[in-house]
């Protein structure tokens, strides 16, 4: 059964959109769920389908949800959407799943973003503190694993986004670069990183238990 992704709902009406394979939007009702409510449904869900001809068209049947598991969405305020949507999508290799005023979502791979205008900032209520020392993604680093690091790393450069730290092997076994968003947002794009390697200092000395 071909996988694809919902990207538009309308939970008032009961229907919906499910990014196919192929990059188009296929149409799917409420009656064509299998195993979960309707009103449960989130864009960015993986689910299954098949494909029903109507006198309409096609349409998604047999639509069910992919095994539930855990998920990370990230959700960044942004002064521009449209600058913000641009630099992710042409620069950054994300795909957009869904348009609508004031949001827009994105996907790589697993990884979902949502962008978002400036209410977002407000969100826990920062008090009386002025908007002018409200800071963008204060302690946070966003993290991207790319196995073709160099291309990626000469790309950004060409494309005149701000390093913020040069490209160099890390002595954890990686190598990575800092980056920066057009909102100041900061990322670090490392290579692969074999998780199963045990480093020298976490080996057993002799007599200690393995």
């Amino acid at each position: 059964m071909p996988q694809g992704t919902i990207t538009r709902l309308n939970h008032t009406r009961g229907y919906g959109f499910i990014n196919t394979p192929e990059n188009e939007d296929l149409f799917f009702h409420r009656s064509n769920i299998m195993d979960a409510q309707f009103s449960l449904l989130q864009v960015g869900d993986q689910v299954t389908y098949t494909v029903q001809f109507t006198s309409r068209g096609p349409r998604a049947d047999q639509v069910q949800v992919e095994s539930p598991s855990v998920k990370l969405q990230v959700n960044l305020a942004v002064k521009d959407l449209r600058v913000s949507a641009a630099f992710y999508t042409e620069t950054f290799d994300f795909k957009e799943l869904s348009n609508n005023p004031g949001y827009i979502l994105l996907k790589r791979n697993d990884l979902i973003i949502g962008l978002k205008t400036d209410e977002l900032l407000w969100h826990p209520d920062p008090g009386e503190q002025p908007d002018a020392a409200l800071v963008r993604g204060v302690g946070v680093e966003l993290v991207l694993e790319i196995s073709d690091i160099g291309q990626f790393h000469a790309r950004m450069q060409q494309a005149g986004v701000t390093i913020h730290e040069p490209l160099k092997e890390q002595p954890w076994g990686a190598t990575d670069f800092r980056m920066l968003d057009p909102d100041g947002y900061y990322w670090r794009i490392t290579s692969p990183r074999d998780r199963d390697v045990v480093h020298a200092e976490e080996e057993p000395t002799e007599g200690e238990p393995a």
